[in-house]
């Protein structure tokens, strides 16, 4: 396989979502024969493909975290190489995003959809967790994929700077390539893509989320 047909295989792969909890744009809508589909069940971590990045970010961690819940996620999400972007998000419940069961479809602007719900947010003065799954993909090229699992920790480390960690998993289907291949399946999936692209696109939002909340005044706390 070529690098340039690595790229056109799994560029158009991956949604790209994160923590955003802003108005649902009217550019989104389930379109014809859309079918909200339940979550998959949850694989052991061990075969799931991962990537993490981290950044420290010079506000406290209230301001950082209102920041992110505060910013669409058309807005929040960075562009990086061929990776279709956001272009609106539609409700699939009558939950908040940003608690616990809220479903979301999220369209792309390759033309394709997937669907986001939260699982679990854990909120403290010093920590924040929020971990959400996507699935349902219906771009033709994302047919390796089950399920991706974001989550994202945010610990404050002293009275005026927030850690962020940011990690992603996939599941990769067992009945397509490279899922079907097992371990070394899911190094390829590492090297064609998880570790490239995808890496690129997670430090740029994070650079794009760390440069928003320093636009902040330090005394704001929500």
């Amino acid at each position: 396989m070529t690098n340039l047909n690595r790229n056109t295989y799994f560029a158009l792969i991956v949604a790209v979502t994160s923590v955003s909890a802003g108005a649902m744009a009217q550019t989104c809508s389930p379109p014809q024969r859309f079918v909200d589909q339940p979550p998959p069940a949850l694989a052991a971590p061990d075969r799931l493909a991962a990537h993490t990045e981290e950044i420290t970010v010079n506000r406290t961690l209230a301001i950082v975290v209102g920041t992110a819940q505060k910013t669409d996620l058309k807005d929040a999400i960075h562009k990086a190489g061929d990776l279709p972007w956001v272009i609106g998000e539609y409700p699939l419940n009558s939950i908040p995003f940003g608690k616990p069961g809220a479903r979301r479809l999220v369209c792309l602007s390759d033309g394709s959809t997937l669907e986001e719900q939260v699982l679990e947010v854990e909120a403290s003065k010093s920590f924040n967790r929020f971990r959400y799954m996507v699935w349902n993909y219906t771009s033709k090229q994302a047919r390796p994929i089950e399920y991706g699992i974001g989550e994202f920790h945010h610990t404050g480390i002293d009275p005026s700077h927030t850690h962020i960690v940011w990690t992603y998993s996939f599941k990769l289907k067992d009945n397509e390539f490279p899922g079907y291949l097992g371990a070394l399946g899911r190094t390829l999936f590492h090297w064609m893509f998880l570790d490239r692209d995808y890496a690129a696109m997670m430090r740029a939002t994070l650079e794009a989320g760390k440069a928003e909340a320093e636009k902040q005044p330090s005394g704001e706390g929500n």
